[in-house]
């Protein structure tokens, strides 16, 4: 797939995957979270070591997504990837949509759709996290560290489990840092 392509087919997804959830609410849904996140502590690199795959980024390996907290309090992304030899970028804004948790986002890949970001699990020492959606389809398991052993990958596999979240639709991504 042509660099060209697959920005094309990124374009399609985005766009008809980010234009159904994202409806207008009077107010903000409260989703399940976790508590609170510290947003500064939260910012810098994150390995992307499983992922629910969509077709911008299925079968790509060195996923990581970084985010800088902006002065305006928007949040900077940018998620990197290889595919088919190629290194993509791609530069989404977050902004946070509950600031009592700060648990929840709202990432806005193409004006004027954004769909929701919400952080489901969290180490205490904001070595992991666990992202997903709102109704749970799309799941991405990341660490701070390029390298996660096997033996932990596995017990957040089975905690998102017990949980109910479909865990077998998870892919592990292949980190060659």
């Amino acid at each position: 797939m042509t660099p060209r392509s697959l920005l094309t087919t990124l374009l399609l997804t985005a766009s008809s995957a980010v234009a159904l959830p994202a409806t207008v609410h009077a107010t903000t849904p409260v989703y399940d979270t976790v508590a609170h996140v510290e947003l500064e502590r939260f910012m810098g690199p994150w390995y992307v070591q499983g992922h629910t795959p969509m077709v911008i980024d299925d079968h790509a390996t060195n996923q990581i997504e970084t985010y800088t907290l902006n002065a305006d309090g928007s949040i900077g992304t940018t998620f990197t990837f290889e595919r088919d030899g190629h290194k993509f970028a791609l530069h989404p804004t977050g902004t946070v949509a509950d600031t009592t948790t700060n648990a929840h986002w709202k990432m806005q890949f193409i004006w004027p759709f954004s769909s929701d970001y919400l952080i489901v699990r969290l180490a205490a020492d904001y070595s992991v996290t666990v992202v997903s959606v709102p109704d749970n389809s799309l799941i991405w398991i990341m660490s701070r560290s390029a390298q996660m052993p096997e033996a932990e990958y596995a017990a957040i596999v089975t905690e998102l489990a017990s949980a109910g979240y479909p865990v077998a639709k998870i892919n592990r991504v292949q980190q060659d840092q």
